[in-house]
């Protein structure tokens, strides 16, 4: 039985030292750009992230690309106008990005090369 309880304490040592959960946690409190598989994208400061990839972000800006066509009156429009695309943004206090709909993730190099590449590099 005691073996049990200290290689469940060394494997959450190890996983306390491990380098790229080390970086996770320090991008905690940092500003990410989330793109979603639908195009949208959500910048915000990572507050939570779990093991599905979900992510919480707070004071979000999310951007999305309409097409004009979806908001204009259609007695409005001519046959021959071209459709535009429309930026969407809209401010959100916090957000849930799913880890399922995630495409990519960035965050600025400065972030990168202060937070996370020291980490990696040991």
């Amino acid at each position: 039985m005691a073996d049990s309880s200290s290689s469940a304490s060394s494997s959450m040592a190890a996983a306390a030292t491990d380098p790229p959960l080390q970086a996770m946690r320090n991008l905690l409190g940092q500003t990410l750009k989330c793109t979603l598989d639908d195009g949208r994208t959500a910048t915000g400061t990572l507050i939570c992230i779990d093991r599905l990839k979900n992510l919480i972000l707070n004071h979000v800006v999310e951007v999305r690309r309409v097409d004009s066509s979806v908001y204009a009156d259609e007695q409005m429009m001519d046959d021959d106008s071209s459709t535009k695309i429309i930026t969407a943004k809209r401010l959100l206090a916090q957000a849930m990005i799913p880890g399922s709909h995630l495409v990519k993730v960035e965050i600025a190099q400065s972030t990168y090369d202060k937070y996370v590449q020291p980490v990696l590099a040991n």
